[in-house]
């Protein structure tokens, strides 16, 4: 008898969690929309380079706009032009180094994983479609990015570089230059942060991005504007843990939450909140071992700020959940925003 009630209330438990979070609530099942998924990494390092000009013209009429981006951006190996250019791309695709990381993304992400992969994107972009049905849908693009960028968002694509995501105990990832990825980047180099990143990132260029003048912004504001992406992933990944959306462990999580009261002190005693000393400001944001400023000790999670932005924002929605995403998303008064914060005592 006793184990039934205990059934019952999990249930219930489980039930009134997902009744209270609306976002939870949105079923894109029924949704119709087809998410178009490229293999660029494959289309390059399968090339044709007896002649590149042709091969170069494929690749063009193919992704337009992100072969230009890959050439100048990605890779910078000079301006956008197909017909001499892709001479240079051979180079990256026919270097020695490449093709091993070639072969490791592809042993990595084999057709399995990348099914399991794209089914993951397909939801979260139908939810996104879901929440802005007049805006573009995403295609995805995987590529190789010759470890230069792990996601690369525009308004219509999002470029998901392989590189970054083979695990921290990857032989290739442990062979990554220490002094340019020391040890706690190569511990984001999660497969299970793939899909969590990418979102983070097209929300990052759809949302937030043009916002904020970062340079002239109170640390609020750029808290803020970080917590409101973090929130488009709750709306995107709603099942998704806590901890994974902000690419900590569980016991960072823990630490976060134990310590909630004395990290608001910490930032109320540096009274910063409303500064705009970006270069001290951007500490609170910024990636790393921890989070490095004040009294804040070692074995903290990085971008504290990022968590605490987030929970304003969390606080602002469930304090008025009549607001839209995209009413959030417009709001500019971060004071309005921040009165609904209140901190977790011990």
């Amino acid at each position: 008898m006793r184990i039934i009630n205990y059934i019952l209330i999990f249930t219930v438990l489980v039930f009134t969690s997902c009744e209270d979070d609306p976002l939870k609530k949105v079923d894109v099942s029924e949704s119709k929309l087809e998410v178009r998924f490229d293999r660029f990494d494959h289309d390059i390092f399968n090339a044709d380079f007896t002649d590149p000009a042709r091969t170069g013209q494929q690749l063009y009429q193919k992704y337009r706009g992100f072969y230009c981006d890959y050439m100048e951006e990605i890779l910078a190996v000079g301006d956008c032009m197909p017909d001499s250019n892709f001479a240079l791309l051979q180079g990256f695709a026919t270097d020695r180094d490449m093709r091993a990381l070639q072969r490791e993304i592809d042993k990595i992400y084999n057709s399995d994983k990348i099914q399991e992969v794209n089914e993951q994107l397909t939801e979260a972009i139908r939810r996104w479609h879901h929440f802005f049905p007049d805006s573009i849908a995403p295609n995805v693009i995987y590529m190789n990015s010759g470890v230069v960028y792990s996601v690369y968002s525009r308004d219509s694509i999002i470029a998901v570089g392989l590189d970054f995501f083979l695990g921290p105990q990857d032989s290739i990832v442990k062979l990554y230059p220490n002094d340019i990825f020391p040890q706690y980047f190569k511990d984001d180099m999660r497969p299970d942060y793939l899909v969590v990143n990418a979102m983070k990132d097209f929300s990052w260029w759809q949302c937030a991005k043009s916002d904020i003048n970062t340079q002239s912004s109170t640390l609020l504001d750029l808290i803020l504007q970080q917590g409101k992406v973090m929130y488009m992933v709750d709306a995107l990944m709603p099942m998704t843990e806590d901890s994974t959306k902000l690419n900590w462990s569980k016991e960072e999580m823990e630490w976060a939450i134990a310590n909630e009261w004395n990290v608001w002190k910490e930032l109320a005693k540096q009274e910063v909140l409303f500064s705009t000393q970006f270069n001290k400001n951007k500490k609170w944001i910024d990636f790393g071992p921890f989070t490095n400023i004040g009294a804040i000790p070692q074995d903290s999670p990085s971008q504290l700020g990022i968590w605490l932005g987030w929970k304003m924002v969390r606080a602002y929605m469930k304090e008025n959940p009549s607001i839209t995403i995209q009413q959030l998303l417009a709001e500019k008064d971060s004071q309005k925003i921040l009165k609904a914060f209140k901190p977790e005592k011990p």
